[in-house]
């Protein structure tokens, strides 16, 4: 992260940001805020209070409408965690992507249009990718926003996208739109468009989804798949791992629903089951009952959960809570109260993860039943 962000952060965020916009043509919308044609606004950082450990806490967004991290994973932090992806329903009630700068808190439209596959990710030279209908793009977010395109030949949704960690490769689902919203295949394609390849096939027998591709190494992707009606039950839970040169699979033989891959490659975190296990499925750590959603710090030792409230007691000091734990102990440290209702009707959950170098976790929260969902970020001490 740029060296001064914490010292910026803590002055900026004791105030709420002026609401001020880059050119004479501003337009009011009905949040009351000025916006530049709908493209930009500036920081809304409010300064939140203290966590438990005594570092700061910040408001990002301030709005009457959702703002969302897209999931746990992938991390929605830039490579240098400099910037940060979005979802917002600022401008029509209607989700679209949006970027906003971690040391100004300025934030930026990414996609325009309101059709967009879920969900988009970074490469690792700082470029947004996000896909439309039979289309890949990237934006360059450090040269004006700049963005080159690259087709696809398929008339399916393109979604779930995530480049390898070398930076050469992009994995995808793809998604019927037009008959019915059933995914087709996990596919895979060069950056520069070439060696377009489908991996995996839904049969629409009893598999009819895919969900949640991740890279474990430049590879191996980890995935599962679901039933009829999104089916996750049972072995739905049990998520695959392919090589994606040569297509062979196999199936780890424990459950994994929610899960996120150790930035070491060799270990996955499966946080509502409560345990970690390595790549053959074999249990290294449970940590029951906190379990619910949970991320890998940067370190691949320490991670943290948001432990769902229906797998402890109500009155537990856990509830609410964001969790920090580590690997390699019983260490168990109350990080901040994310104050979320879980309200599932909004999918309002925390979906709480570390900025790339580890200093920061960003998550979300209505604030136990109010009407919208903002962002919140937390110094991790670490």
């Amino acid at each position: 992260m740029k060296r001064g962000l914490v010292s910026i952060i803590i002055i900026t965020s004791l105030i709420l940001a002026s609401v001020s916009f880059i050119n004479q043509n501003n337009i009011l919308d009905v949040t009351g805020m000025f916006i530049d044609d709908g493209l930009s606004f500036k920081s809304e950082r409010i300064f939140n209070g203290l966590s438990y450990k005594k570092t700061h806490v910040t408001q990002l967004t301030s709005n009457k409408f959702n703002d969302n991290i897209f999931y746990q994973e992938p991390n929605h932090f830039s490579p240098d965690s400099s910037k940060y992806l979005f979802m917002s329903k600022r401008i029509d009630g209607k989700n679209r992507i949006y970027v906003m700068d971690m040391v100004d808190g300025n934030i930026n439209l990414i996609s325009k249009n309101a059709f967009w596959g879920w969900s988009p990710s970074w490469s690792d030279d700082n470029k947004i990718i996000y896909t439309t209908l039979g289309k890949i793009h990237f934006v360059d977010v450090n040269k004006s926003f700049n963005e080159d395109i690259v087709n696809i030949q398929t008339g399916n949704v393109i979604s779930f996208i995530r480049s390898d960690p070398s930076g050469s490769r992009i994995i995808f689902v793809e998604e019927e739109h037009v008959k019915t919203d059933h995914h087709k295949s996990l596919s895979i394609i060069n950056f520069d468009g070439e060696d377009y390849r489908r991996l995996f096939f839904t049969n629409e027998k009893n598999i009819f989804y895919i969900d949640h591709p991740v890279w474990i190494n430049d590879d191996e992707v980890l995935f599962l798949t679901r039933g009829f009606n999104r089916n996750f039950s049972n072995d739905f839970n049990k998520p695959f791992i392919i090589n994606v040169n040569n297509n062979k699979i196999r199936r780890i033989p424990v459950e994994c629903s929610h899960y996120d891959v150790n930035p070491k490659g060799d270990k996955i975190l499966c946080a509502t089951e409560g345990y970690i296990i390595d790549l053959y499925g074999n249990i290294l750590k449970n940590f029951k009952p906190y379990q619910g959603h949970g991320a890998w710090h940067p370190d691949g030792n320490t991670f943290l959960i948001t432990v769902h409230p229906g797998y402890i007691s109500k009155d537990s000091v856990y509830q609410n809570k964001i969790i920090i734990m580590d690997f390699n102990s019983d260490k168990r440290d109350i990080l901040v109260n994310h104050f979320n209702s879980y309200n599932s009707s909004a999918h309002s959950q925390p979906n709480a993860q570390f900025s790339r170098d580890g200093k920061y976790i960003i998550y979300e929260s209505d604030y136990l039943g109010k009407k919208n969902t903002d962002l919140f970020l937390v110094e991790t001490g670490l």
